[in-house]
């Protein structure tokens, strides 16, 4: 078996073990309304959840399409840590399969959009909670931290809409950091201590005193 994605070690594929068909139904009946709702295109996305403004954007998630769906596990013996980055996918929906009173740090640290002038801006820390899924843009920047005891694993699909990836909107989104043809936006600003990424961040060595 071959490791979920290129930034965890331990984990399996779901996919790969005989499990796909079960979630792509999943992904069919319910992943895929829920994208749409959360991120889809202007008419069809929700504005608000139980009367909180959500301020989400189209990512594609009228048209999604596929899905690449594994187990990530971290603990002090094993994958440690998350550096920030951004998923290789358009919408991600992330399980806590333990409880967040199991495990010793673990938190899942958001900060801005890739692309935007506020990609290392600090946003949000969430705890996972067992059976609670968090559903984000892919492109939104987040880490794992530092897992200090315990176990902590999740559930992850990462699902892509490759139509979306052929519109304009991508391209001015993300697509053209992604192929080089754009330098991402100047800051201006110090970036914030849990947004700096030591391997994704050109600049790393610049900011690196802040962690």
């Amino acid at each position: 078996q071959h490791p979920p994605n290129n930034m965890n070690r331990d984990g399996v594929v779901l996919n790969d073990i005989g499990l796909r068909p079960a979630f792509s139904m999943l992904f069919q009946r319910w992943m895929k309304g829920i994208g749409a709702r959360l991120f889809g295109e202007d008419s069809v996305r929700a504005e608000t959840l139980e009367g909180t403004p959500l301020e989400t954007e189209n990512w594609g998630g009228c048209t999604l399409t596929d899905h690449h769906t594994f187990v990530v596990r971290y603990g002090p013996d094993r994958d440690r840590r998350l550096d920030m980055h951004i998923d290789e996918c358009d919408v991600t929906f992330n399980v806590g399969l333990i409880d967040g009173n199991d495990f010793k740090g673990g938190d899942l640290e958001f900060c801005g959009n890739y692309g935007t002038a506020g990609y290392r801006k600090y946003h949000h820390t969430y705890r996972h909670e067992v059976g609670r899924c968090v559903v984000h843009a892919g492109k939104r920047r987040h880490a794992v931290a530092d897992v200090e005891g315990g176990e902590r694993a999740s559930l992850v699909m990462w699902t892509t809409s490759l139509s979306f990836r052929q519109t304009q909107e991508y391209k001015d989104k993300c697509g053209d950091f992604d192929k080089l043809l754009r330098s991402l936006p100047s800051e201006g600003v110090t970036p914030d201590p849990e947004c700096v990424s030591m391997r994704h961040d050109r600049d790393y060595s610049k900011w690196s005193h802040l962690i």
